[in-house]
């Protein structure tokens, strides 16, 4: 079977047809699961224990004396009942990529 040029340039067009309409099909789906998730739209100034999806979130598992100030959920992550030198951990998820390491 012999392809002719039209045949060929009518099925890339599809494809791309095709292609755009799951692209725009998954950013619909990424916004929908945005809103169900709380996004902290701000970026950590540093982070060495990141945890990145290829969805373009992030969480970060440092443990550290204090919070980054954009951080909105500060949790305590390890008690020191007696010197009171508590460690903390931010629990937000982030758009984005990680920044720096510590």
């Amino acid at each position: 079977m012999k392809s002719s040029p039209h045949l060929v340039l009518i099925l890339c067009l599809q494809a791309a047809l095709v292609m755009g309409v799951f692209a725009a099909l998954a950013k619909e789906n990424a916004l929908v699961k945005s809103k169900a998730i709380d996004i902290n739209p701000g970026q950590l100034k540093c982070c060495t224990n990141c945890n990145f999806s290829f969805s373009g979130l992030y969480t970060c598992d440092d443990v550290k004396k204090d919070c980054d100030p954009v951080c909105k959920k500060c949790v305590v992550a390890v008690h020191a009942s007696y010197s009171g030198n508590n460690k903390f951990k931010c629990t937000d998820t982030f758009l984005g990529m990680c920044g720096p390491k510590c």
